[in-house]
Protein backbone atom coordinates (compact mmCIF):
# COMPACT_ATOMS: atom_id res chain seq x y z
CA UNK A 1 0.00 0.00 0.00
CA UNK A 2 1.12 3.55 -0.93
CA UNK A 3 2.59 5.08 2.79
CA UNK A 4 0.60 8.41 2.77
CA UNK A 5 -2.78 6.14 1.83
CA UNK A 6 -1.73 3.91 4.89
CA UNK A 7 -1.45 6.76 7.15
CA UNK A 8 -4.73 8.18 6.23
CA UNK A 9 -6.35 4.83 6.44
CA UNK A 10 -4.82 4.91 10.04
CA UNK A 11 -5.43 7.94 10.82
CA UNK A 12 -9.50 7.12 9.88
CA UNK A 13 -9.50 3.88 12.11
CA UNK A 14 -8.09 6.24 14.83
CA UNK A 15 -11.79 8.24 14.51
CA UNK A 16 -13.85 5.08 14.19
CA UNK A 17 -12.28 3.50 17.00
CA UNK A 18 -12.49 6.72 18.78
CA UNK A 19 -16.27 7.02 17.87
CA UNK A 20 -16.62 3.41 19.05
CA UNK A 21 -15.36 5.11 22.93
CA UNK A 22 -17.51 7.88 22.36
CA UNK A 23 -21.00 5.69 21.44
CA UNK A 24 -20.28 4.04 25.01
CA UNK A 25 -19.82 7.12 26.89
CA UNK A 26 -22.09 9.76 25.47
CA UNK A 27 -25.13 7.63 24.93
CA UNK A 28 -25.05 4.71 27.28
CA UNK A 29 -23.46 6.69 29.79
CA UNK A 30 -21.17 4.09 31.14
CA UNK A 31 -18.02 4.91 32.78
CA UNK A 32 -15.11 6.51 30.51
CA UNK A 33 -12.16 5.03 32.88
CA UNK A 34 -14.09 1.52 32.11
CA UNK A 35 -14.84 1.82 28.44
CA UNK A 36 -11.31 2.94 27.33
CA UNK A 37 -9.89 0.44 29.27
CA UNK A 38 -11.61 -2.27 28.03
CA UNK A 39 -11.44 -1.12 24.17
CA UNK A 40 -7.78 -0.46 24.37
CA UNK A 41 -7.20 -3.93 26.04
CA UNK A 42 -9.45 -4.94 22.27
CA UNK A 43 -7.73 -3.07 19.77
CA UNK A 44 -4.60 -3.84 21.23
CA UNK A 45 -5.35 -7.60 21.27
CA UNK A 46 -6.63 -6.84 17.83
CA UNK A 47 -2.82 -5.81 16.59
CA UNK A 48 -1.55 -9.22 18.59
CA UNK A 49 -4.20 -11.24 16.39
CA UNK A 50 -3.06 -9.41 13.02
CA UNK A 51 0.48 -9.21 13.47
CA UNK A 52 1.04 -12.25 15.46
CA UNK A 53 3.27 -10.61 18.11
CA UNK A 54 6.07 -9.84 15.48
CA UNK A 55 7.08 -6.50 14.65
CA UNK A 56 6.31 -4.77 11.61
CA UNK A 57 9.57 -3.95 9.67
CA UNK A 58 10.23 -2.01 6.01
CA UNK A 59 9.06 1.07 6.53
CA UNK A 60 9.50 3.07 3.30
CA UNK A 61 11.61 6.02 3.03
CA UNK A 62 9.49 8.53 2.38
CA UNK A 63 7.24 7.38 5.78
CA UNK A 64 10.19 7.62 7.61
CA UNK A 65 10.45 11.11 6.45
CA UNK A 66 8.03 12.44 8.34
CA UNK A 67 9.21 12.10 11.54
CA UNK A 68 12.83 11.92 10.76
CA UNK A 69 13.36 14.42 8.55
CA UNK A 70 15.07 17.98 9.05
CA UNK A 71 14.08 21.20 7.45
CA UNK A 72 16.47 23.42 6.50
CA UNK A 73 19.32 21.21 8.18
CA UNK A 74 17.83 23.36 11.46
CA UNK A 75 13.94 21.93 11.84
CA UNK A 76 12.60 18.41 12.35
CA UNK A 77 9.76 17.88 10.53
CA UNK A 78 7.95 15.92 13.65
CA UNK A 79 8.38 19.65 15.27
CA UNK A 80 6.93 21.31 12.56
CA UNK A 81 3.69 18.86 12.90
CA UNK A 82 3.75 19.24 16.44
CA UNK A 83 3.58 23.06 15.94
CA UNK A 84 0.88 22.75 13.68
CA UNK A 85 -1.26 20.31 15.31
CA UNK A 86 -0.92 22.85 18.28
CA UNK A 87 -1.78 26.06 16.32
CA UNK A 88 -4.91 24.12 15.04
CA UNK A 89 -6.04 22.85 18.38
CA UNK A 90 -5.40 25.83 20.02
CA UNK A 91 -7.51 28.38 17.65
CA UNK A 92 -10.28 25.09 17.48
CA UNK A 93 -10.46 25.57 21.36
CA UNK A 94 -10.22 29.45 21.82
CA UNK A 95 -12.08 30.60 18.82
CA UNK A 96 -15.06 28.35 17.59
CA UNK A 97 -17.89 27.39 19.01
CA UNK A 98 -17.22 23.57 19.38
CA UNK A 99 -14.64 24.56 21.33
CA UNK A 100 -16.61 26.83 23.86
CA UNK A 101 -18.65 23.90 23.88
CA UNK A 102 -16.19 21.45 25.01
CA UNK A 103 -15.18 23.78 27.56
CA UNK A 104 -18.97 24.32 28.73
CA UNK A 105 -19.34 20.20 28.93
CA UNK A 106 -16.06 19.99 31.27
CA UNK A 107 -17.08 22.64 33.57
CA UNK A 108 -20.56 21.46 34.16
CA UNK A 109 -22.59 18.79 31.89
CA UNK A 110 -25.96 20.28 33.37
CA UNK A 111 -25.69 23.54 32.88
CA UNK A 112 -24.20 23.02 28.89
CA UNK A 113 -27.23 20.66 28.30
CA UNK A 114 -29.44 23.66 29.97
CA UNK A 115 -28.39 26.06 27.46
CA UNK A 116 -28.96 24.03 24.77
CA UNK A 117 -25.70 22.55 23.86
CA UNK A 118 -26.29 19.07 22.64
CA UNK A 119 -23.70 17.35 25.10
CA UNK A 120 -23.81 13.84 23.80
CA UNK A 121 -22.85 14.93 20.32
CA UNK A 122 -20.05 17.30 21.38
CA UNK A 123 -18.26 14.48 23.57
CA UNK A 124 -18.63 11.99 20.52
CA UNK A 125 -16.85 14.65 18.96
CA UNK A 126 -14.56 14.33 21.32
CA UNK A 127 -13.92 10.94 21.66
CA UNK A 128 -13.69 11.46 17.52
CA UNK A 129 -10.57 14.10 17.96
CA UNK A 130 -8.92 11.51 20.77
CA UNK A 131 -8.89 8.94 18.86
CA UNK A 132 -7.13 10.89 15.42
CA UNK A 133 -4.58 12.29 17.82
CA UNK A 134 -3.98 9.02 18.93
CA UNK A 135 -3.70 7.81 15.65
CA UNK A 136 -1.18 10.53 14.59
CA UNK A 137 0.94 9.92 17.72
CA UNK A 138 1.00 5.84 16.45
CA UNK A 139 2.10 6.75 12.98
CA UNK A 140 4.58 9.30 13.84
CA UNK A 141 5.88 6.91 16.29
CA UNK A 142 6.50 3.89 13.40
CA UNK A 143 7.81 6.56 10.91
CA UNK A 144 10.35 7.81 13.56
CA UNK A 145 11.73 4.30 14.55
CA UNK A 146 10.98 2.98 11.04
CA UNK A 147 9.20 -0.22 12.39
CA UNK A 148 5.86 -1.01 14.69
CA UNK A 149 4.88 -3.44 17.23
CA UNK A 150 1.91 -3.71 19.52
CA UNK A 151 3.57 -2.93 22.65
CA UNK A 152 4.51 0.63 21.70
CA UNK A 153 2.59 3.53 23.59
CA UNK A 154 1.76 1.34 26.52
CA UNK A 155 3.95 3.12 28.42
CA UNK A 156 2.42 6.56 27.55
CA UNK A 157 -0.40 7.31 29.61
CA UNK A 158 1.27 8.07 33.01
CA UNK A 159 3.60 11.06 31.05
CA UNK A 160 0.46 11.98 29.22
CA UNK A 161 -1.60 12.30 32.49
CA UNK A 162 1.70 14.10 33.73
CA UNK A 163 1.88 16.95 31.07
CA UNK A 164 -2.08 17.47 31.43
CA UNK A 165 -1.58 17.96 35.15
CA UNK A 166 1.50 20.23 35.01
CA UNK A 167 0.18 22.08 32.12
CA UNK A 168 -2.75 23.17 34.17
CA UNK A 169 -5.88 20.88 33.18
CA UNK A 170 -8.28 21.08 35.83
CA UNK A 171 -8.99 16.92 36.44
CA UNK A 172 -12.62 17.82 37.18
CA UNK A 173 -12.88 19.87 33.66
CA UNK A 174 -13.34 23.00 32.27
CA UNK A 175 -10.20 24.23 32.43
CA UNK A 176 -6.76 23.77 30.28
CA UNK A 177 -5.31 24.36 26.89
CA UNK A 178 -2.74 22.85 24.52
CA UNK A 179 -0.13 25.42 24.71
CA UNK A 180 0.11 24.33 28.74
CA UNK A 181 0.28 20.95 27.80
CA UNK A 182 2.92 21.39 25.71
CA UNK A 183 5.05 22.85 28.50
CA UNK A 184 3.87 20.33 31.08
CA UNK A 185 4.84 17.91 28.69
CA UNK A 186 8.65 19.94 28.62
CA UNK A 187 8.60 19.76 32.28
CA UNK A 188 8.10 16.13 32.73
CA UNK A 189 10.84 15.56 30.14
CA UNK A 190 12.96 17.79 32.43
CA UNK A 191 12.04 15.53 35.36
CA UNK A 192 13.39 12.13 33.57
CA UNK A 193 16.44 14.06 32.22
CA UNK A 194 17.07 15.40 35.48
CA UNK A 195 17.20 12.11 37.32
CA UNK A 196 19.05 10.42 34.93
CA UNK A 197 21.83 13.46 34.83
CA UNK A 198 22.39 13.30 38.54
CA UNK A 199 22.89 9.24 37.89
CA UNK A 200 19.73 8.35 40.12
CA UNK A 201 18.75 5.10 39.52
CA UNK A 202 15.91 5.13 37.12
CA UNK A 203 13.03 3.26 39.04
CA UNK A 204 13.24 6.64 41.21
CA UNK A 205 12.02 8.16 37.82
CA UNK A 206 8.33 7.07 38.53
CA UNK A 207 8.45 7.53 42.11
CA UNK A 208 9.23 11.20 41.15
CA UNK A 209 6.94 11.49 38.60
CA UNK A 210 4.10 9.80 40.34
CA UNK A 211 4.49 12.22 43.88
CA UNK A 212 4.43 15.14 41.48
CA UNK A 213 1.55 14.44 39.01
CA UNK A 214 -0.18 14.00 43.29
CA UNK A 215 0.80 16.85 43.89
CA UNK A 216 -0.55 19.03 41.04
CA UNK A 217 -3.62 17.08 41.61
CA UNK A 218 -4.11 17.84 45.32
CA UNK A 219 -3.10 21.87 44.61
CA UNK A 220 -5.64 22.08 41.79
CA UNK A 221 -8.37 20.03 44.11
CA UNK A 222 -7.63 22.75 46.52
CA UNK A 223 -7.67 25.86 44.01
CA UNK A 224 -11.34 24.00 42.90
CA UNK A 225 -12.60 22.73 46.15
CA UNK A 226 -12.69 26.02 49.10
CA UNK A 227 -13.58 23.50 51.67
CA UNK A 228 -10.89 21.26 51.33
CA UNK A 229 -8.57 24.48 50.93
CA UNK A 230 -9.60 25.79 54.23
CA UNK A 231 -8.84 22.44 56.00
CA UNK A 232 -5.72 22.29 54.61
CA UNK A 233 -4.81 25.63 55.96
CA UNK A 234 -6.23 24.47 59.42
CA UNK A 235 -4.07 21.44 59.96
CA UNK A 236 -0.52 23.30 58.82
CA UNK A 237 -1.69 26.08 60.97
CA UNK A 238 -2.12 23.52 63.79
CA UNK A 239 1.57 22.39 62.84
Amino acid sequence: MNSYLAIIVSCLLGIVFGAVNGFFIAYLKITPFIVTLATGEIYKGIVYIITKGMPIVGVPEDAQFIANGVIGDILPTIVIIMIIICVILTIMLRRTKFGRHIFALGGNRNCAKIVGIKTERVEMMVYCLSGLLAATAGVLMTCKLASFQASIGANWVMPSVTASVLGGTSMTGGIGGVVGTVIGGLLSGTISTSITLMRVSSYWETVVTGGVVLIAVVIDAMKENPVMREKMVRMFKRK
